[in-house]
């Protein structure tokens, strides 16, 4: 288990990685004075740019679970792994961007259980703050295991040492640094990402003889991978359930109801720069399959199916077809996606667990000091959990799956209570709680019974839309006065 392998690699690589986890390490040390309050660990004491916000986004987005789950996905199904990026983001991102960030700015909360606390009761959102925390603590070890591979593959690295190694880098600034740091960073790892993921589509389809032979050999050896569309009894992503389950419940949720994409937004330093953070986000999208999936497809024409595990495929093209020097810049991109990544989950998840969780379960409420000093303490935590989820996920086809499945078993029920919640003041709290918890059992029975993922997230959703409306007609509205800026038709303007 801690037997490293003998590999090759460059001086040049290695200086890079080297340079690039020292330089974001200083960084970390360097903006912790800049957080002396929990508003300034939490959102950055709200002074964020729109396009600090934006590529934050994307550089979240872009995780180490879309690098190589992403990447072997394509490589197992083919361009049907787009509709992830497509179909499930542009239309979600512009209607969170127009309808759910106005409402999460003006209210002025920290968190989306803290926005349901608002709109319902503090129930919902107790309980949907201890939902997403246990999802996002396990998501931490997928993004660890993403790059135990990764390291395994290219530098011969035990599994459990290079999940240690990495845990260590990123944890020192996000625990450091806050929201704050994770946002700069991001920045700065989403440019590092789309110019290295550019270079390593152009160096591939030119090994293999130019776009013309990479779509030859496609279309003649492997003609299902050009599909946009799996066919309706595919196990994994049959089309209507891409449709339902993705398009109309699972990348909606994730755009408008995720604390990890949505936290840089409540710290905009205005309501424009908010909205305008997740419309630039959008428009950087559109260009994400082509560097995600691309790798994949290379890793199909290059090696075939030699491959042993899908996960593999993107560090057999880093390892076979790269450049010294490329090579060690595209593991740099992946290093900065498994940061994006793991950086944000924590820092959001801290946000719920101390004011959402630990908060609303006290009896006298933590001051702004405790806050700050619980916030450090369970991103520490969360991360030391997530190394010990982190094995769990070799038991699944492939960590994409993994995590869509995840999200499948609660994103529904969260997402109805959302939506009509914002949109219809006719929703009553006890609606929102029988919903909420009944919705999730719906979503686990589902599960059980082994429906597809994408079922799963639909089915839930209908249901708890369904219950919130009956449920809403036989119980007590919410006063009108305590939703304002909260439902739809009780928007105020702030000055």
């Amino acid at each position: 288990m801690w037997e490293f392998t003998q590999t090759s690699v460059h001086w040049i690589d290695i200086v890079l990685i080297v340079s690039y986890l020292a330089g974001i390490t200083v960084f970390g040390f360097y903006y912790k004075s800049h957080v002396k309050t929990a508003k300034d660990y939490f959102l950055a004491n709200r002074s964020l740019p729109w396009w600090v916000i934006g590529l934050s986004i994307i550089g979240t987005n872009i995780g180490s679970n879309d690098y190589i789950g992403a990447a072997g996905n394509a490589y197992s199904i083919g361009i049907a792994q787009a509709n992830f990026e497509w179909i499930g983001a542009i239309p979600a991102m512009i209607l969170s961007a127009l309808v759910f960030i106005p409402f999460f700015w003006r209210a002025g909360v920290y968190s989306i259980p803290e926005y349901l606390g608002l709109r319902y009761n503090n129930a919902v959102r107790f309980i949907a703050a201890c939902v997403m925390s246990v999802f996002a603590v396990v998501i931490v070890g997928v993004f660890l295991w993403a790059t135990a591979i990764m390291l395994q593959t290219y530098l011969g690295w035990p599994i459990w040492f290079s999940i240690l190694v990495t845990a260590t880098v990123v944890g020192f600034y996000t625990i450091s640094g806050g929201l704050g740091a994770v946002a700069i960073t991001d920045t700065v790892q989403a440019f590092i990402m789309f110019f290295t993921a550019i270079i390593v589509a152009f160096i591939g389809i030119e090994k293999i003889g130019g776009f013309d032979m990479f779509i030859k050999i496609l279309q003649n050896n492997y003609p299902d991978h050009l599909h946009s569309f799996l066919p309706a009894n595919h196990p994994v992503f049959p089309w209507p359930g891409v449709i339902l389950g993705l398009g109309i419940v699972l990348s909606p949720a994730y755009w408008c109801a995720n604390q990890a994409i949505l936290q840089r937004t409540f710290a905009a330093k205005s309501e424009w720069d908010g909205k305008a953070s997740m419309m630039f986000a959008a428009c950087l999208k559109t260009f994400v399959p082509f560097l995600i999936v691309m790798p994949g497809l290379l890793a199909l024409t290059l090696a075939g199916k030699s491959i042993t595990h899908q996960d593999q495929a993107l560090p057999w093209v880093i390892k076979h077809i790269l450049p010294a020097g490329i090579s060690g810049l595209m593991f740099v991109a992946f290093i900065a996606a498994l940061q994006s990544s793991i950086d944000s989950t924590m820092n959001s998840t801290s946000v719920m667990i101390v004011r959402d969780i630990i908060n609303v379960a006290k009896k006298t409420k933590l001051t702004d000091r405790a806050q700050l000093r619980l916030g450090k303490l369970f991103t520490f935590i969360i991360l030391i959990v997530g190394i010990a989820f982190a094995p769990i996920t070799a038991y699944f086809q492939g960590i994409y799956v993994y995590v869509q499945y995840a999200l499948s078993l609660f994103q529904g029920p969260i997402f109805a209570l959302m939506l009509f919640g914002i949109l219809d003041k006719r929703i009553t709290p006890s609606a929102g709680l029988f919903s909420m918890i009944s919705g999730l059992a719906v979503a686990a029975v589902l599960g059980w019974l082994q429906f597809n993922m994408l079922y799963i997230a639909f089915l839930s959703f209908v249901y708890s839309a369904i219950a919130l409306y009956i449920v809403s007609l036989l119980t007590k509205r919410k006063p009108e006065a305590e939703l304002k800026n909260v439902v739809y038709s009780n928007v105020v303007e702030i000055d």
